[in-house]
């Protein structure tokens, strides 16, 4: 089964709409999507909305010389994200369907929850000295170095682990625009067995992380000028135009119009160069 990797950068539109001072870090290694930092401000609330992009989320919410820890999986659909009681955030967010957990985790766990975790289950005294970093730069390179650790030492992946390895690819090369009798046949392996082996590391099926990586080529697609729906609807694999604004809807719980006048009111974040 041939391998070939695609960078697909997910986003939580939320975070980019309704936050200050937002920061955004790129880093495509290690299934790393991309390294960010904002604050809440003042007299906001400490939540926002996240939408389904099949990715991991690891959250440092940070106070004076001390950082709070949540981990979090893939939404099923418009969800309220809690991000903790202090107003500055540092976050990891992985490539749909990659990133190491340590032995004390699993995916089941976090599918469409947050949790509260130690993060120094990622690395000694992680947590503190993200805490006590000056800025995202010195933020990311702690939590790379510690990570590296943890990919490094996995032991040789199982067949299984292959055949989720090439599944997780295939996806996100075809953009979500691939089926299961396509995948059978790439494979060798009955469709109810690749259902089964990606469920088992993902706790979604195949055919929800295609949705979710088609969702988020949407998403991008959304920045490329004035495109008419129907053709943006076909590019991104949706059956027609009434099919495409159903599903926003569904995984962001407003209207692509009313998307487009949020992305109008707000220009906010900006990114830096590693």
């Amino acid at each position: 089964m041939k391998k070939e990797s695609t960078i697909i950068s997910p986003r939580q539109p939320y975070i980019e709409l309704g936050v200050e001072q937002l920061q955004k870090l790129n880093c495509p290694q290690l299934g790393i999507s991309h390294f960010y930092e904002f604050s809440l401000g003042q007299d906001r609330p400490h939540e926002v909305k996240a939408v389904p992009d099949g990715s991991i989320d690891l959250l440092f919410n940070i106070g004076s010389g001390k950082a709070t820890t949540y981990i979090s999986g893939t939404v099923f659909g418009v969800k309220a994200w809690e991000l903790g009681d202090e107003d500055w955030c540092f976050g990891v967010r992985f490539q749909p369907g990659q990133g190491v957990l340590p032995k004390d985790l699993s995916m089941d766990m976090l599918v469409n929850d947050d949790v509260e975790i130690d993060g120094d289950i990622f690395g000694d005294h992680l947590t503190e000295r993200i805490a006590l970093a000056k800025d995202i730069n010195e933020r990311s390179g702690i939590f790379k170095e510690a990570y590296e650790n943890l990919v490094y030492s996995r032991n040789t992946f199982s067949d299984k682990e292959k055949i989720n390895e090439y599944l997780v690819s295939r996806i996100t090369r075809s953009r979500g625009q691939v089926n299961m009798s396509e995948l059978e046949e790439e494979t060798n392996y009955s469709a109810c067995y690749l259902r089964r082996v990606f469920k088992n590391y993902h706790s979604i099926s195949p055919k929800q992380f295609a949705q979710y990586v088609r969702f988020q080529t949407l998403l991008d697609s959304l920045g490329n000028g004035n495109v008419r729906y129907d053709e943006l609807a076909l590019e991104c694999g949706y059956f027609d135009e009434a099919h495409m604004m159903k599903e926003f809807k569904n995984y962001t719980g407003i209207t692509l119009e009313q998307y487009k006048r949020l992305q109008g009111g707000k220009t906010n974040g900006k990114d830096i160069k590693n």
